[in-house]
């Protein structure tokens, strides 16, 4: 009975250490997304805006954004009213960003920096796409017609991927799990045997 309780002992151990090693959280990764040529053209949620959909894994999270990036604003917009929304390919929770800020110029503009995202605890869809929608915070012209360009520049996404166990850990897992249930059937078979030969000795261990 002992010996059946120091294998069962070492195989919840190995399976415990297999499950950690399975889920072990993955490493952030940089995203940079090219922007250049993206126009500013309606207001954020209206048709006719350019909309990208980027690829950047399962469940994503989006921990950080960074920038470098050149803007042309058309007279009479400006630079402060062109803007891109992120978030999942939904659209329905979404961060919207100015890059020009306070820039109330027409004209070129060129930006740089960085934020933090954490506090708003973005993350994609199970289908993995980040999406993004370029727009315009006030519409100068008619419909349709943009107001703005992004020449040149990245938006770069710290992102962390969803951990998912690498095939071969998961095996050693399902192994593992497997080991512990044999070792229980024997034993529930050890004490059926037990029960069957020493009824009375059973009885009084009861008592």
């Amino acid at each position: 009975m002992k010996r059946v309780h120091h294998l069962l002992a070492a195989s919840v151990m190995a399976a415990s250490a297999l499950l950690s090693l399975a889920s072990a959280p993955a490493q952030a990764t940089p995203v940079a997304i090219d922007v250049g040529g993206a126009q500013s053209i309606n207001l954020q949620g209206e048709a006719g805006n350019m909309v990208w959909f980027i690829d950047v894994g399962a469940n994503a999270v989006l921990n950080s954004l960074s920038w470098s990036l050149d803007l042309n604003a058309f007279a009479p917009s400006v630079l402060s009213e062109m803007q891109v929304s992120f978030g999942g390919s939904s659209g329905s929770d979404l961060v919207t960003f100015a890059p020009g800020g306070a820039d109330f110029a027409s004209g070129v503009g060129s930006y740089s920096g960085s934020l933090d995202l954490s506090p708003f605890g973005l993350s994609v869809g199970a289908d993995g796409l980040l999406r993004l929608e370029f727009s315009e915070a006030y519409k100068d012209f008619a419909p349709g017609v943009a107001e703005g360009e992004w020449l040149r520049g990245n938006l770069t996404f710290d992102v962390t991927a969803a951990a998912v166990p690498e095939p071969a850990s998961a095996a050693l897992v399902v192994l593992g799990l497997g080991v512990v249930g044999i070792f229980t059937r024997r034993q529930r078979r050890s004490t059926t045997a037990a029960r069957q030969s020493h009824p009375n000795s059973l009885r009084t261990l009861r008592a």
